[in-house]
């Protein structure tokens, strides 16, 4: 296998190395008197101290869509104080055939209390008189689905899949069966557009908690058959098929990261006056097969790149939006997008970058909508373009650090067509977003975003002691994509620094920020409320700051 065909892949890999002086990277390998047969155990413990920074903004606070999530929490008070355990078991025989099993277990106290807080006097919509406000769970509490993932104690089964690696003549062949994660694509930061977009649910949790986390290490996990063969030195193909789906994830409503009371599947009844609510049922779900895609890379001696084709079929696992009809609220997903793929990757070059450069066309697309069909059960649908272009830098010593990290990525994404349920699209000039513009959270036809990490690192500041300071952030530059996936104006932002001491103890502080430019109007007879959609509308006065400590064993 030629070294160029794996070009980029190394080179990640090289970047990989030096992060892991930042986090804990201690396992154990049982001795089994065996050398044919390798045993690995892997436990993880982290602990994590949240305190809210950022006062109420009124817009939020007094708006019923929001005031859940704001009231939980006052600024000084402790929003997470949570204990993690992650578990990794793998078995190989010859390095060729086993099996992984991965585990997590968590208990957060800053949840002990499952009461929803309300603003008694807060706004369901422009022009609606102020009242008691109804929450978004029955009785006031959270329900268990909310209470398990962000109190517990609880856990949860991640990875758990056979592999076995053989020849099929001259071809190399790998097989892997169970839940697992397949990643293909150069994107990195900017998930809304990449090639991989809905090649697995997203743990959105993770994500909205730790921004800058690059979009593979927030894949969840889920049943499926996969493979890959080398056809030639230059020439690969590979292909997945699910035989299971689940949704992506969202900090619950009522929490203190949600972007909205009624996010996602915790909340029980949706708001809708002072004292009444519908309750959210059932959702409209995709069946567990059906989801699959093939793939062919072809490497290159030229700047040791390799490009690489894309088919995939999918029913996506972020919802369409909440339907509401007589009585009822619910989540509905969209099924059968299609999605053509081209990506590009090569490094390293210019002065020992590596460069990716992905592009995609969604066949009937979800796109953004103001409802739903009521014989479909289906909002607008279109064809889009999407691209995301990166690069990732191994820096040299300097004088004001030792080396580093940067890596930065830009994503564009163009609407071609609308092609179903027109009068629905919430975009600028359609019937769904009348009268309204992308200030108030209608699509616009194109989009662009932009995402930065850079995280300079000082080696051995005393025996056995690294530091880096991991900054990231992410920016919607122009308009507001269509099918989701970024707003003008949209921001979030991560500051920090850490230290590992012996390769095994991380300690880590950081300055977390969310917001938004476009979220606020001056309504009649209402003031100064939130309208429109944006992404980061829900949590625009949620900065926090984050200290934790974690160790490997």
């Amino acid at each position: 296998m030629p070294k160029n065909r794996f070009s980029r892949i190394n080179h990640i890999a090289r970047f990989s190395v030096l992060l892991t002086c930042a986090s804990a990277t201690h396992g154990m390998e049982l001795d089994t008197g065996n050398n044919d047969l390798i045993i690995r155990w892997d436990n993880t413990v982290r602990y994590n101290l949240g305190v809210r920074a950022e006062a109420r903004d009124t817009a939020l606070a007094n708006n019923a869509t929001y005031d859940e999530s704001d009231y939980k929490f006052d600024r000084g008070d402790v929003v997470t104080n949570r204990l993690d355990l992650l578990s990794e078991f793998e078995l190989a025989y010859k390095r060729d055939h086993g099996f992984r099993v991965s585990a997590a277990g968590w208990y957060d106290q800053a949840y002990a209390d499952s009461d929803v807080e309300t603003n008694p006097g807060n706004v369901f919509y422009p022009g609606a008189p102020s009242g008691p406000s109804t929450p978004s769970y029955a009785g006031g509490r959270y329900s268990p689905h909310t209470d398990r993932y962000h109190n517990g104690p609880s856990g949860e089964l991640l990875d758990a899949f056979a592999f076995t690696r053989f020849y099929a003549g001259d071809a190399p062949v790998s097989l892997r069966a169970g839940r697992h994660t397949l990643y293909w694509g150069n994107g990195l930061l900017i998930p809304g557009h990449a090639t991989s977009y809905s090649q697995a649910p997203l743990d959105g949790r993770k994500a909205v908690t730790n921004p800058g986390t690059e979009t593979r290490e927030i894949f969840l996990p889920l049943t499926q058959v996969s493979g890959q063969v080398q056809l030639t030195d230059r020439l690969s193909v590979a292909a997945q098929y699910f035989l299971e789906w689940e949704p992506t994830r969202a900090a619950e409503g009522g929490t203190y990261l949600a972007s909205a009371d009624v996010a996602l599947e915790g909340p029980e009844q949706l708001p809708v006056a002072p004292g009444f609510a519908f309750p959210i049922t059932d959702p409209v779900e995709p069946d567990d097969t059906g989801n699959w895609g093939v793939m062919a890379r072809y490497g290159f001696d030229f700047l040791h790149s390799d490009i690489s084709v894309f088919y995939r079929e999918f029913d996506d696992y972020i919802p369409w939006g909440l339907q509401t009809g007589p009585g009822f609220a619910r989540y509905v997903y969209a099924e059968n997008t299609k999605l053509y793929g081209l990506s590009w990757s090569a490094g390293p070059v210019l002065g020992g970058a590596s460069v990716g450069v992905d592009l995609s066309y969604r066949k009937d697309a979800a796109l953004a909508s103001s409802g739903f069909n009521p014989t479909t059960d289906e909002g607008a649908r279109g064809d889009t373009w999407h691209l995301v272009a990166n690069s990732l830098w191994l820096l040299p010593s300097t004088k004001f650090f030792d080396t580093g990290v940067l890596i930065t990525e830009v994503a564009y994404s163009h609407l071609d067509r609308v092609t179903e349920n027109q009068e629905l699209f919430r975009g600028e000039g359609y019937d769904g977003c009348q009268n309204q513009d992308k200030d108030w959270g209608c699509a616009t036809r194109n989009y662009a975003g932009v995402a930065v990490n850079f995280t300079p690192q000082w080696l051995t500041v005393m025996p056995g002691l690294n530091v880096s300071a991991p900054m990231s952030i992410s920016y919607g530059v122009s308009g507001n994509a269509a099918a989701g996936g970024g707003n003008e104006d949209d921001y979030n932002f991560k500051v920090g620094i850490e230290g590992v001491f012996d390769e095994r103890y991380e300690l880590s502080l950081s300055y977390i920020g969310y917001g938004s430019d476009a979220i606020k109007r001056d309504v009649p007879n209402v003031g100064n409320t939130v309208v429109g959609g944006n992404g980061s509308i829900g949590i625009a006065d949620r900065d926090w700051v984050s200290l934790s400590f974690s160790t490997a064993f």
